[in-house]
């Protein structure tokens, strides 16, 4: 009879982990949101770190919090670009670093910005998601292109 062994064991849920973030941003990336509202958890834990003055950050707690999240980000920006650059996997965590390309229409400034998206995952589902984000510049091109 055969064992795995631990490190077998994380390697296998690290590679499902790759297999569902991978398959979670290309789905976004096409701007199917359905594939992400579908892989929530019901206790999902969303965080956006950042200021109360960007609209979108705080902490989601569950799918319709992770509904709020995306009202809310949509009624700031317009995403126009969003690529995943590198991904680091360990068991049920993956870190994406992307870039994303932003238009904020109150103000029409357009900046592209690096983040930081960490994730766990198990059996397909997102449990937990926080984003980081260059907030200063956020908050700059809210308030127009003097700003900017």
């Amino acid at each position: 009879m055969s064992h795995a062994t631990p490190e077998a064991d994380e390697a296998a849920c690290t590679r499902d982990s790759l297999a569902c973030q991978s398959r979670l941003y290309a789905e976004y990336g096409r701007g199917n949101r359905a594939a992400v509202f579908e892989a929530l958890a019901e206790d999902v834990d969303w965080r956006s770190v950042g200021p109360a003055q960007v609209p979108w950050s705080g902490s989601y707690a569950g799918p319709d919090g992770v509904r709020s999240y995306f009202e809310r980000l949509d009624s700031a920006v317009q995403v126009l670009r969003y690529e995943v650059e590198r991904t680091v996997a360990q068991g049920e965590w993956v870190t994406a670093l992307v870039r994303v390309r932003v238009r904020f229409p109150a103000t029409g400034v357009e900046r592209d910005f690096a983040a930081a998206n960490v994730m766990r995952l198990r059996d397909g589902r997102i449990l937990e998601f926080r984003e980081f984000f260059d907030t200063a510049g956020a908050l700059e091109a809210m308030q127009g292109p003097q700003a900017a």
